[in-house]
């Protein structure tokens, strides 16, 4: 074990500590430990390293990023992804420099980082649909895959259903379902014999204050 260390060299962060920041293969790590600490109350910075690309920062209570690559350029498979979190207080300055909205951050992170599997925090038989509306114009997304977005916004589906629907293969709806779900975009129902999901720890929407969405999905379409 090392010492406490500062922010990375070079990140934009105003405040915080972290412990020694673990590395796990591509994006799968990083994506878990997002959904992870999106559940938890206590006010929170992070940062994600895949190799060679330096380093992102993430501010959770506002929903923003810096990061010194477009996403034009984002790595789909990077060897290793250093995470590490910082927590804070919550009037505590956050990230330093020009932010930009995470949520096209996330759709990229979630599309990458299980390779057509299902997401560590879901289930077989989850049937979801989609919650609000992503801001599409904004997504790196190939025409297949807003399709697929549209057909969730339909009906309460699995993924197999959705892909009969959207006669896309199951691997490529998983794919957005992951994305969406950790843009926290999907309306969820476990399926029969899926594992309790952990309702989220009082205080988390104080903890993290409504960011601006897209309008939401009326039901029936």
């Amino acid at each position: 074990m090392t010492d406490t260390p500062t922010p990375p060299v070079g990140a934009p962060f105003a405040t915080g500590s972290t412990p020694p920041p673990p590395t796990s293969p591509g994006w799968a790590g990083a994506a878990t430990a997002i959904h992870g600490l999106q559940q938890i109350a206590r006010p929170m910075l992070m940062s994600l390293s895949p190799a060679d690309f330096g380093t992102i920062a993430i501010d959770l209570r506002h929903q923003e990023y810096v990061w010194s690559v477009p996403l034009d350029q984002f790595p789909a498979e990077p060897s290793d992804v250093a995470v590490a979190t910082y927590p804070i207080a919550g009037d505590d300055p956050g990230l330093a420099g020009p932010t930009l909205g995470l949520d096209p951050l996330l759709w990229l992170i979630g599309l990458h980082a299980f390779r057509g599997g299902r997401a560590s925090w879901l289930r077989p038989g989850d049937k979801y649909r989609l919650k609000w509306w992503p801001e599409l114009d904004l997504l790196t997304a190939t025409d297949d895959q807003l399709h697929i977005v549209k057909t969730l916004a339909q009906a309460l589906m699995t993924v197999e259903k959705t892909a009969q629907r959207a006669r896309r293969p199951v691997e490529e709806v998983q794919q957005v379902v992951n994305a969406l779900s950790l843009m926290s975009a999907l309306r969820r129902i476990e399926g029969k014999g899926g594992s309790p999901v952990l309702p989220p720890m009082a205080g988390v929407v104080e903890a993290q204050p409504t960011r601006i969405r897209g309008r939401h999905v009326r039901r029936g379409g």
